[in-house]
């Protein structure tokens, strides 16, 4: 499976899940020390690994697995990769590590509001708990000839992290720079949604001032300004979705909203409504958005 793009020493590859493809992507980062970001759901770890081989990396030489949060679609395949790689070490967000380390809950909650879609991404095996590394901000982690960069980005998640690689200048958000596709991005915003986590979050990653997005939903994006344009969607967002709940409307309001609203959002979601995955991360993405307003006229935020 030939790399669906490179930029530097990273290579991103498509998933390919339930035969869709620029839906979910993961990354093999080929540097002196090589490692992997996002692995993606758990039935997919075997394309990784046909991946490091096309790419001659030896599974003994993969230093890191690099995961941005616990939802199943970044890291669902870290616990049965981690058997087949056996120098590497996981880094994720502290709050993340116990539910690598036991995953039932998460696999439980999953089901729950994925469905079926849960299913198909597979039950994720636990981690052991020697391999994980838990993430501080700003933390670096040397790959030889390049140093990857933890900062510690919630809003999207409360466990969620993003991983700068520092002389190749990529930033690899998982979902706190939204998602991205045909040159527009919109905002991801699952319950428990925090508006303020978020925006401080994007205001860390555009310190970095990255010259790529390495987007797990999907593929690589030059920055110019997606990061500044996310941050002021999140704003607009968030006011339409309080104006929305202030005259009694739910989800559904929402959307017919954000279509009249945004053309980004009415051009992404003509195009992936259809998707199995994709399509789901829009009810989520109302939903949050629903609930955090709720919250925020409550005054429970």
């Amino acid at each position: 499976m030939p790399p669906c793009g490179v930029k530097g020493k990273v290579h991103c590859f498509d998933s390919e899940i339930f035969g869709e493809r620029g839906s979910i992507s993961f990354y093999i980062v080929k540097t002196e020390k090589p490692s992997i970001v996002e692995t993606g759901p758990a039935t997919i770890a075997d394309r990784i690994l046909k991946s490091l081989k096309d790419l001659e990396i030896d599974r003994g030489d993969v230093k890191y697995i690099f995961i941005t949060h616990i939802h199943l679609d970044h890291s669902g395949g870290v616990g049965k990769l981690t058997k087949f790689l056996p120098n590497a070490k996981v880094v994720c967000h502290p709050k993340a590590t116990k539910h690598l380390i036991n995953p039932a809950k998460l696999w439980e909650a999953s089901k729950s509001a994925l469905g079926g879609v849960a299913e198909g991404y597979g039950e994720p095996e636990p981690v052991d708990e020697g391999l994980i590394v838990p993430a501080s901000n700003l933390q670096k982690f040397d790959l030889g000839n390049d140093t990857m960069l933890s900062v510690l980005t919630p809003g999207h998640a409360p466990h969620h992290v993003s991983f700068f690689l520092e002389k190749d200048k990529i930033l690899f958000p998982g979902d706190s720079a939204g998602v991205y596709g045909f040159g527009k991005v919109v905002p991801t915003t699952p319950p428990p949604f925090r508006l303020e986590d978020a925006i401080h979050s994007l205001d860390r990653m555009t310190e970095l001032k990255p010259e790529f997005i390495a987007y797990t939903h999907f593929g690589f994006a030059e920055n110019h300004d997606l990061l500044e344009k996310l941050r002021s969607k999140l704003i607009k967002w968030s006011e339409i979705a309080l104006a929305v709940v202030e005259k009694g409307g739910e989800t559904s309001e929402l959307h017919s909203e954000l279509m009249k609203a945004d053309e980004d959002y009415q051009d992404l979601y003509e195009v992936t409504k259809d998707s199995v995955i994709i399509s789901g991360f829009h009810q989520l993405t109302l939903a949050g958005l629903i609930d955090y307003a709720r919250a925020k006229l409550q005054n429970k935020i």
